[in-house]
């Protein structure tokens, strides 16, 4: 089976929509960085705009659960080798401060 092709941006922002969809996600300072290629992977992160955040841990295994459906349908799409050579080691996307 061929799997579709994504950025890392679109697949961190598709986890990210995902997590923020969950009861106690914080609508501020959650990061989620997609790094590697085929097998990829992701990182969760809360920075401080995020405040308390009792349910981490909680949050972080539903992005480990959501990060294996996802590499299972999608493979990351290296941008690279399409344009110029430009240093790119990881893409996070960020719930932006109001």
């Amino acid at each position: 089976m061929t799997k579709e092709r994504k950025t890392a941006e679109e697949l961190a922002a598709m986890i990210l929509h995902d997590l923020s969809n969950m009861d106690g996600c914080p609508k501020r300072g959650v990061t989620v960085t997609v790094y590697g290629l085929n097998p990829w992977n992701s990182m969760l992160t809360f920075g401080v705009d995020a405040g308390p955040v009792p349910n981490q841990t909680e949050l972080q295994s539903f992005c480990d659960i959501i990060t294996e459906r996802y590499r299972r349908l999608y493979d990351v799409y290296d941008i690279s080798r399409c344009r110029p050579r430009v240093e790119r080691r990881s893409k996070s996307v960020a719930l932006a401060s109001s």
